[in-house]
Formats: structure tokens, C-alpha cells, sequence
């Protein structure tokens, strides 16, 4: 009886002090600009209207437990940030950041240019895109909630939410170059 309660207060224990699933203060950046509305959330749903962003290539900690939410911490401004990811899972929190710092050095100046107000524009790549817009409402008209990265970036529709009861935002790529062919209800400032 001795031998079963000892057993039981050891794998008791050891469960108390094993860490819960997630990440603790790691190091990530910013995969694209993260639209930040309400002061301090950014949503799966990545709302366009919004002008207040996080920068793409920012360097953030997150922490994350494995739920639908991280928080996000930007070292430079001390800004800390509520992101809702659409679903739980760590392959849904790295459509916002990443481990190695996205740049955008090497492309050329006018891509660079809608990048850093968030836009889209015609010969623009998915890549191009997603870092300049972030991850879409939409991609070929599944919710992109339980999408990854990979996943979105294999479709060429995708629909962004400007706000909540406003047009939408459409890019369309064509399916043989990756290059948006075709946008729809994009405001230019």
C-alpha cells in the first residue's frame, strides 16, 4: 500500500511540475503586418481598416499555452498585445510570427512601398501579399480560421474583412504565375 501511495505522490508531483504545453517568452517576429484594433488585440480576421499595426519583421515575445490566444510583447515599444489566432494549435499561431525575421530588403521599392501601408497591388506575390496584408478572412472561399500558412498560401482567392459590416477586400492570383492578377475594393490613401 506503502509502494502505490509513494507511486501516486510521484507522478502527482512530476505532473505539477511539468511545464504546460506552449511557448513561454520566446523570441518570435512579426510574419507580416499585424493589424492591431482596440488598442491592444489582433485578430485572426486581421481587420484592414485598421491603421495601427505591428510591423512586419518586428521582434516580439510570445507567450502562448496551446489555446486560441498569445500574447504578444513588442521589446522595442513595450506594447504588449492580445492576438486571437481562430483556433487553437501552435501551426495557427505561426501564421503570424516566425522564428526568423521576415525581410522585405530584397524587393523592389514599390512592393516595399505597399508593404509597409498594407496593400496589395497588381503583380504582387503571395508572399508579398501575406506580409503586406497579413492572412486573409477567406482563401478560396473557406473561413481561414483552421488554415495554415502552407494552406492559405496554396489558394489564389483570398478575401479580407475591411471592417465589420463593410465591403470586403479581394485578391485575386493567377494560378500559374502566384501574381495577383486582380484586386477588388482596396482604398488607396
Amino acid at each position: 500500500m506503502k509502494k502505490i501511495l509513494l507511486a501516486s505522490l510521484i507522478v502527482f508531483l512530476a505532473l505539477l511540475f511539468t511545464p504546460a504545453e506552449g511557448l513561454s517568452g520566446d523570441t518570435y517576429f512579426a510574419r507580416c503586418n499585424l493589424k492591431v484594433v482596440k488598442g491592444s488585440l489582433i485578430s485572426w480576421v486581421n481587420w484592414q481598416s485598421t491603421q495601427d499595426i505591428v510591423p512586419v519583421g518586428r521582434k516580439l515575445e510570445v507567450n502562448y499555452n496551446g489555446g486560441k490566444k498569445a500574447q504578444l510583447k513588442d521589446p522595442k515599444t513595450n506594447k504588449e498585445y492580445t492576438l486571437i489566432l481562430g483556433a487553437k494549435g501552435e501551426q495557427y499561431l505561426k501564421k503570424f510570427v516566425t522564428k526568423r525575421r521576415t525581410s522585405i530588403k530584397n524587393f523592389p521599392s514599390s512592393v516595399k512601398k505597399e508593404i509597409k501601408v498594407g496593400l496589395a497591388n497588381i503583380g504582387m506575390n503571395k508572399k508579398q501579399v501575406y506580409i503586406a496584408m497579413g492572412p486573409p478572412a477567406n482563401a478560396d472561399g473557406r473561413n481561414t480560421n483552421l488554415m495554415t500558412y502552407s494552406d492559405i498560401m496554396k489558394t489564389n482567392l483570398w478575401v479580407y474583412k475591411r471592417r465589420r459590416f463593410g465591403k470586403n477586400i479581394g485578391v485575386q492570383f493567377n494560378a500559374e504565375s502566384g501574381k495577383v492578377s486582380r484586386t477588388e475594393g482596396i482604398w488607396r490613401r
